[in-house]
């Protein structure tokens, strides 16, 4: 699959509230993905467990982790709070989701603490239902999803615009970003199953062998998808988990396939950012040569 699962970290110095939560949201998706589920009973622990991650992706340091929920009276009585300002300041992490969770509200009020610690939310330890966990837990995939394929696009777009008017230069960059291990690491990049750019007919970028690749782009042309704009530029996904995003050729404009393998099933928001993106340098590649 593109996309990994989605990972998410909980922190709690209480055993009981850490196996209730583990098996509460075992069999959640988000997204047609499940959850893998991380712990940590205290904040010297998961402080441990985020300096073995240092993945970074469009300059900011997300550890790969989706959401996170934090108790804050661990150690200390501000020890959640400490590891919140830990993630957000020390390890410049504005991508991963946080969600406070507290069973001493008197002690870190919600206002105070969101506004101090750029927080995602705050809920008591009594509200933390099954129905909860998921809400929040989805919520935040839904926003950390906006967050990387935005900055993914935005990465791309400034480093393609540097190469000026040159095809090959073009193809170049998007061969070095797409191949770096830094630049894929939310996703998945198992070469058999991962992404091309095609455009104007050339593959200026895949993962997927050619005979694969020319079969998969015929198939999903064929298929009715999700209109993106005028002239013909679709989102279509396949019974196999193969999607594409399609800009048709028009003035100013080349033909561009973006074909992925993916058990996600991207919301329309995902689909957007990445679609506008993809315009945009479909412009560039034919004002290119």
């Amino acid at each position: 699959m593109w996309y990994k699962p989605w990972e998410v970290l909980l922190v709690d110095d209480e055993p009981d509230v850490l196996a209730v939560s583990k098996l509460a949201m075992r069999s959640f998706e988000v997204y047609g993905l499940p959850i893998t589920i991380h712990t940590a009973a205290s904040k010297a622990e998961a402080v441990t467990f985020l300096e073995s991650r240092m993945g970074r992706a469009g300059g900011l340091d997300n550890s790969g982790l989706a959401v996170a929920l934090i108790d804050v009276v661990m150690e200390t009585d501000e020890a959640g709070l400490e590891l919140c300002q830990y993630m957000r300041e020390e390890r410049d992490n504005r991508i991963t989701q946080i969600y406070i969770r507290t069973g001493q509200p008197g002690i870190a009020p919600e206002r105070s603490v969101i506004d101090r610690y750029d927080i995602n939310g705050y809920f008591t330890k009594a509200e933390a239902t099954e129905d909860k966990l998921y809400s929040l837990t989805k919520s935040g995939v839904r926003q950390h999803l906006s967050i990387i394929t935005s900055l993914a696009v935005t990465a791309i777009l400034r480093g393609t615009i540097m190469a000026g008017d040159s095809r090959e230069q073009i193809a170049g960059i998007l061969g070095r970003m797409l191949g770096s291990t830094n630049f894929t690491q939310p996703w998945d990049t198992t070469p058999e199953k991962d992404m091309a750019f095609v455009l104007d007919g050339q593959t200026v970028f895949s993962r997927l062998p050619d005979d694969l690749l020319h079969d998969k782009v015929a198939r999903l042309s064929a298929l009715d998808g999700m209109a993106l704009g005028p002239g013909g530029d679709v989102y279509v996904r396949d019974a196999d988990g193969f999607q594409a995003i399609r800009v048709a050729a028009k003035p100013g404009q080349s033909a561009l396939d973006f074909v992925f393998d993916s058990g996600i099933v991207l919301p329309k928001f995902a689909v957007d950012n990445i679609y506008q993106g993809l315009a945009s340098l479909a412009a560039l590649w034919h004002h290119a040569r």
